[in-house]
Parts: C-alpha cells; sequence; structure tokens
C-alpha cells in the first residue's frame, strides 16, 4: 500500500510555487452592501484547495506547514497567505476555511481529495464567467488527470470494504482469500501509480495552482458583480445540463445515461451550495435534494463498475469464476436497487429548484 501522500514532492514543489504568494487577493473593503460573485467563489475555491492541500499534499497554507526550498536549489521559502479575505463579511456562509483537520486514514485522506478536487473543477465549470478561461480550462484539466489518477485506488478500497463485509456472508473464507489476494496487488499497483503522480513535476505544478486557488484565483471583470444576482444566473446554465441529461435517461436508462446524469447533478449540487453562501437555506435545499441523487447514481456506478472488475477477475483466473458468479450476487443487486427511484428524486431537485427560483 501506498505511503503518506506528501511522500516524494516536497522539494519538487518548493521549486514550482515560489511565485504563488505575489498574487492579489480579492475582497478588500470598498464600501459595497454586499459580497461580489468574486468574494464568494474565491471562498469557496480556498476552502477546498485547504482541503486538498492537507490530505493530499501534507500542506497547510497559513499554518507553519509552508513548503520550503531545499538547500542548494536556490529559491526562497513559499510562505501563502493566512486565510483569503472575503470583505465585506459573507452573511449565513455555510463555508469555512478551518477546523477541518487532515484525514488519518489513506482511504480518507484520498476520498477528500477527490471530492476537492471534484468541488473546484465543477465551481470552475458552472461559473466559468468569472474565471480567465485560458487559465481555468488549464486548471480544469490538470484537476481531471490527477482526480483519474486516484479514482482507480478508491474504487478498488470502495470494493475491498464490500467484499470484506459481504464476502464471508457469500462463500467461504478460504475461497475468498485468493479473490482478495488479487485485489490487494491491484491495491498495490494502484497506489504505486499515485505516488508516481505526487512524485512527478506535473503534480508540483498542480499544487502550486491549487495555492494559487487559495491565495486568489485569476478572475475576470464579471466577478465584481454582486453575488446574488451572478451566481443564481449562472446556475441556470448548470440547470439546463441536468435536465437535458435528465431527459436522456428517460429515453434511454441505460447506465451509461444515468453515469452522465449523476456528472450533471453532482456539479448542479456543488454550485447550488456557492450559491448558498448568499441564497442561503433555498440553495442549500436544492444542494441537498441534488446530493440524495448524486449518491443513488454513485453507488449504481460503484457497482456496475464492481461487477466489471470482479468478472475480469474472473476471465484471467478460472479457478476463481466460481467464487466471483457468488460475490457478484450482492453488486448487481445493489445495482438493481440504485436504479429504483431516480425519477422521484430528479423530480424532487426540480421542485426546489423552481421554489427558489419563484
Amino acid at each position: 500500500m501506498s505511503s503518506d501522500p506528501g511522500k516524494g514532492t516536497a522539494r519538487r514543489i518548493d521549486v514550482n510555487v515560489t511565485t504563488v504568494t505575489s498574487m492579489p487577493t480579492i475582497g478588500e473593503d470598498d464600501g459595497r452592501t454586499g459580497p461580489t460573485a468574486g468574494d464568494v467563489l474565491h471562498r469557496v475555491l480556498a476552502n477546498a484547495a485547504r482541503t486538498f492541500l492537507i490530505n493530499d499534499a501534507g500542506i497547510i497554507p497559513g499554518a507553519g506547514r509552508e513548503p520550503r526550498a531545499a538547500a542548494g536549489d536556490g529559491h526562497p521559502s513559499v510562505s501563502p497567505s493566512v486565510t483569503p479575505p472575503v470583505s465585506p463579511p459573507v452573511p449565513g456562509a455555510i463555508v469555512t476555511l478551518d477546523g477541518a483537520p487532515r484525514r488519518t486514514t489513506e482511504m480518507e485522506r484520498l476520498r477528500q481529495s477527490r471530492v476537492a478536487c471534484r468541488r473546484i473543477r465543477s465551481n470552475l465549470r458552472t461559473f466559468r464567467l468569472l474565471v480567465e478561461p485560458v487559465w481555468s480550462t488549464s486548471l480544469r484539466a490538470e484537476l481531471a488527470w490527477y482526480a483519474d489518477c486516484l479514482g482507480e485506488s478508491r474504487d478498488l478500497h470502495v470494493l475491498h470494504d464490500t467484499l470484506a463485509v459481504s464476502g464471508p456472508l457469500l462463500v467461504d473464507e478460504a475461497d475468498l482469500r485468493p479473490v482478495l489476494a488479487v485485489l490487494d496487488r491491484a491495491l498495490d499497483a494502484a497506489e504505486a501509480r499515485v505516488d508516481h503522480a505526487r512524485e512527478s513535476d506535473r503534480y508540483a505544478r498542480l499544487i502550486g495552482q491549487v495555492l494559487l486557488l487559495w491565495d486568489g484565483p485569476l478572475l475576470t471583470t464579471k466577478a465584481g458583480q454582486p453575488a446574488e444576482t451572478m451566481l443564481p444566473q449562472l446556475l441556470g446554465r448548470s440547470w439546463r445540463d441536468v435536465r437535458g441529461a435528465a431527459r436522456n435517461a428517460k429515453k434511454s436508462t441505460t447506465d451509461d445515461n444515468l453515469h452522465k446524469l449523476r456528472i450533471r447533478v453532482k456539479g448542479f449540487r456543488y454550485g447550488c451550495e456557492t450559491a448558498a453562501v448568499v441564497e442561503g437555506a433555498p440553495a442549500r435545499r436544492t444542494a441537498k435534494a441534488s446530493e440524495r441523487l448524486q449518491r443513488r447514481l454513485g453507488d449504481l456506478h460503484d457497482a456496475v463498475l464492481s461487477v466489471a472488475w470482479l468478472e475480469a477477475v474472473a476471465a484471467d483466473h478460472p479457478e476463481l469464476a466460481d467464487t466471483v458468479e457468488r460475490l457478484v450476487i450482492v453488486e448487481r443487486a445493489a445495482a438493481a436497487k440504485a436504479r429504483k427511484g431516480w425519477r422521484p428524486e430528479m423530480k424532487e431537485i426540480d421542485r426546489r429548484w423552481r421554489a427558489w427560483q419563484g
């Protein structure tokens, strides 16, 4: 299994983020009566960046854990700014920038890293008119690359946890052990690939860009407009994407179409959570309804991937085919359960959105 997420990255990170702290922050007090769209987006992106940095790279911005240049590198130490200011204060904010500790297990750190990657990518996409397009598109691509690196390890961890619970109920321990051994080897290989990615120059550059989110993302002039008008307006695009994906899923309820719907609902949920900083309860209720459907479709996706992986094991190891056939029963049942009930949950999202928008 892999070592601590920060392993092997400190020197490379030092070399690539020396200019990050020179980037300007936003939110200086200029007499406004409410936060701008850029203020809110900065706060949300900084929160996600902090989650990623402390769980994936072991860096805590502004908390005495800054990366420093190795002796002889000739680069100054990096000292990211303390909590990015949002001024005037955001009333009723649901996002905070402190109090979330580094998770204690590799699996939890990996999960937090992936969620942070998704949240950053989603907000950059949903609110793309607020951020510099070339920089934003590049960062989204790099986050997608790294999220893919983490994805295989995460999926195998989920399957391992499932088999650890349900496996002994379905097959004898002696039959289960060889399947778990194959899974453990796959996990070792996946985590080695994650470690390799974390030791690369590409990852170091990614860390520099995530630190930039902390100090202040590159915003457009539209970011200076009031948050309470701009954020819901831009979120409307995301809602249209959700409706389009839902129509396709209703016409043809394939696992692929449901997965595409899940991706759109997930992005819409994150956008609602961002808008809730200024919109309050209506946005939070819409986000919660979206989360319920996202989780259902996420369970379906996990089950489908698990069945595919187990069937591939049976094809590569014919001696394990009988055991695998009994193990996939649980995963197929989980997939069938997840496929049911998504339509009412989609209707609930629609109801919440309409109630919010009036």
